[in-house]
């Protein structure tokens, strides 16, 4: 199985990013080819204006995965303007992809904000969700490290989870 995931936050100290990286993990040691993208890296312009050669990459990209894993940070209880312009600029050939959504929040009321990526994601491109997300918080974090028990082993369920239905669409 072929995923691409998407580190969108632009944050030095990304805790989605972590989620991210500790999914991968999980992933490659079931056997999965991962392709990591890390917003960071990735010069963006919104999809009216001429997108950098880093943007078309990752649409190519998107085209030739068999699914995607989006890891996403909260801002104003919505998703955060630079996953806002990858979406609108390099998810055109997303159609029907299979995804997941990793998100970290600051508390712990905004764990409905994971729905606006998935309107966006199922309305737009009719990409089928895995119903699974790990949500973390604040609080389940050390400096730059993931510290919660609980959250590992949600981490662990989705991994599987995400290989397991992964594999049946793509039979």
């Amino acid at each position: 199985m072929n995923t691409l995931i998407l580190s969108s936050s632009l944050s030095e100290n990304s805790r989605s990013y972590l989620l991210c990286k500790a999914v991968e993990q999980e992933l490659i040691s079931k056997g999965n080819k991962i392709t990591f993208f890390d917003a960071k890296e990735i010069p963006m312009q919104p999809f009216h204006r001429e997108i950098s050669k880093e943007m078309k990459a990752l649409t190519e990209k998107i085209a030739k995965v068999d699914n995607i894993i989006i890891g996403m940070g909260v801002h104003c209880y919505s998703i955060n303007d630079s996953l806002k312009i990858l979406l609108e600029g390099c998810f055109g050939k997303a159609t029907g992809k299979f995804f997941g959504i990793l998100c970290a929040a600051g508390g712990e009321r905004s764990y409905l904000v994971t729905q606006h990526l998935t309107q966006i994601c199922m309305n737009e491109w009719r990409m089928m969700q895995l119903p699974r997300i790990v949500y973390a918080t604040g609080k389940d974090f050390t400096e730059n490290t993931i510290t919660s028990k609980e959250v590992f082993e949600r981490i662990e369920l989705f991994s599987e989870e995400f290989h397991t239905i992964g594999n049946k669409l793509l039979a």
